[in-house]
């Protein structure tokens, strides 16, 4: 790893470990503080919100595959002007239709259903008028943000979201202890979201010279991007149907409460895969930069390997960890009346293992320009994901929308896209997953031993469950490293750990 990405990778685990213990220390509090029924109704809002976030049109996830062309041609820094140019005119107009598309669901704020008071839509207004305002400026930031990371400036962007990060408890307190309720959350979300802005600009302006061409409209350019982003957005359409679907229909069938439950679950789920895009954010532009000069997929295949393995030593130490001591842990978190949340986690986790695993191959495909059959096909596993979900929230509630979530992902993630990686992408899926195999067995086994020796402790406090989370972490670790890891991957963590050390 070169020292870019050395010190990105740490700073990556040390922003995410801040977001988790940011959120599990700031979450339980501002539960109590709002209560069941108000924190359901923010998390409702929001996901309804989200849903405009599918008007970037997956132009997001175009940008580094263009770059890395531009990059490759002669006079390159003009054609990134333009290219620059032409995302900063897109961005400005999709922010102007989000505005127009969130004053529509204002004025239709009855969508949410007929279980919420009166009180709660006076609320659900403030709120959603916030948000979207957040989200307007999310989309101009989005041109600087991905500009940051195709000149693979990690170590800036992890350093100001460790910031946010520990802005947001100290930001929101406050204002929920005076009372400010979930609208003082969301105009704390919209004033963070400003600072991002101005500190991404400034740092794309002022440090590494970002140029804009304005020029004569390039069609064939604008055309192009809209050919290679219309199945990106496709699968952004599939990522908000999987992730706010759940939500929006919990509200309308069982209430704000059904929806503060199943929030506990998906934030916890959401935990389990933060760390799955930090080491392969870190190598898309590689990923990009073979496809672009080498076109080689041996070196893909061996890419994909490596950092499916880092990404299942962390994913198999959460998950396993969770199936231990996710009951006393929700209990300890949130209080009672969250029971559920601990089935509903374990279920949600489940679905997100492969696709968290295997996101370096997302990244490749796209790389490729080869990812339209993948949104084709997750869009209509989605949608059995929403008819699945109807069905089965009837028959179990909040479980069983998390397997109405987990069947469509089998399908999707487990079955078509390895078929579609070892096919037609070019990776080696039965290298990829012998790999892995080596460790998930030993994984499960020690999940199990702990289990029966330790299954009559009770965990009632906070010392005891921080104590057996500790030495069940130091166990798992000690048995990766003299029965799992390959010498080579120790001693690539032996040089990035001396070489950060020496700097």
């Amino acid at each position: 790893m070169n020292k870019q990405i050395n010190k990105a990778v740490v700073l990556s685990f040390l922003a995410q470990g801040i977001a988790v213990l940011v959120n599990l220390v700031y979450t339980p509090l501002m539960i109590r503080i709002l209560g069941q029924n108000e924190y359901g109704l923010y998390q409702v809002v929001q996901s309804v919100v989200n849903y405009l976030n599918l008007m970037n049109f997956g132009f997001t996830g175009a940008y580094i595959s263009f770059y890395a062309r531009e990059k490759a041609k002669p006079n390159s820094e003009e054609g990134i002007a333009r290219l620059n140019g032409m995302f900063l005119r897109i961005f400005s107009v999709i922010t102007l239709i989000s505005v127009l598309a969130g004053l529509f669901l204002l004025r239709h704020i009855d969508l949410l259903g007929t279980r919420l008071t009166v009180d709660d839509y006076a609320v659900a207004r403030k709120l959603m008028l916030l948000l979207v305002l957040n989200l307007a400026v999310s989309f101009p930031n989005a041109v600087f943000t991905v500009y940051i990371a195709a000149n693979e400036r990690f170590v800036f962007k992890q350093a100001a979201a460790i910031l946010l990060y520990v802005l947001i408890p100290v930001c929101n307190l406050p204002l929920l202890y005076l009372g400010q309720g979930s609208v003082g959350v969301a105009a704390v979300t919209l004033g963070l979201s400003v600072l991002r802005l101005t500190l991404n600009m400034v740092y794309c302006l002022k440090k590494l010279h970002m140029r804009f061409s304005f020029g004569r409209f390039d069609k064939a350019l604008f055309f192009s991007l809209v050919g290679f982003t219309f199945f990106i957005f496709l699968s952004d359409v599939v990522d908000q149907l999987n992730t706010n679907v759940d939500k929006f229909l919990l509200v309308r069938l069982m209430g704000a409460d059904a929806v503060a439950v199943f929030s506990v679950s998906f934030e916890l789920s959401t935990y389990f895969t933060f760390c799955s895009w930090v080491i392969p954010e870190m190598y898309t532009p590689e990923a990009n930069r073979i496809v672009a000069e080498e076109k080689d997929d041996v070196k893909l295949t061996a890419l994909f390997t490596r950092i499916g393995r880092y990404n299942n030593y962390i994913l198999l130490l959460v998950l396993t960890g969770f199936i231990l001591v996710g009951r006393p842990f929700i209990r300890l978190w949130v209080g009672e009346g969250y029971e559920t949340s601990y089935l509903a986690g374990v279920v949600l986790m489940l679905a997100r293992y492969i696709p968290a695993v295997q996101t370096m191959g997302v990244n490749i495909q796209n790389a490729k320009n080869m990812h339209r059959p993948r949104s084709v096909i997750y869009f209509g596993i989605a949608c059995v994901n929403v008819a699945l979900s109807i069905l089965l929230i009837r028959r179990w509630g909040v479980v069983g929308t998390s397997l109405g979530t987990l069947a469509a992902v089998v399908l999707g993630a487990g079955l078509f896209m390895n078929i579609y990686y070892h096919r037609w992408i070019g990776l080696n899926v039965l290298t990829f997953w012998k790999s892995l195999l080596r460790w998930i067995p030993l994984a499960c086994a020690l999940c199990l031993a702990a289990w029966f020796l330790c299954r009559n402790l009770v965990l009632d406090t906070w010392p005891r469950l921080l104590l057996f989370i500790l030495l069940y972490t130091l166990v798992y670790l000690l048995l990766l490293w003299t029965a799992g890891m390959r010498k080579a991957e120790k001693e690539e963590i032996r040089q990035a750990l001396s070489g950060l050390w020496r700097r």
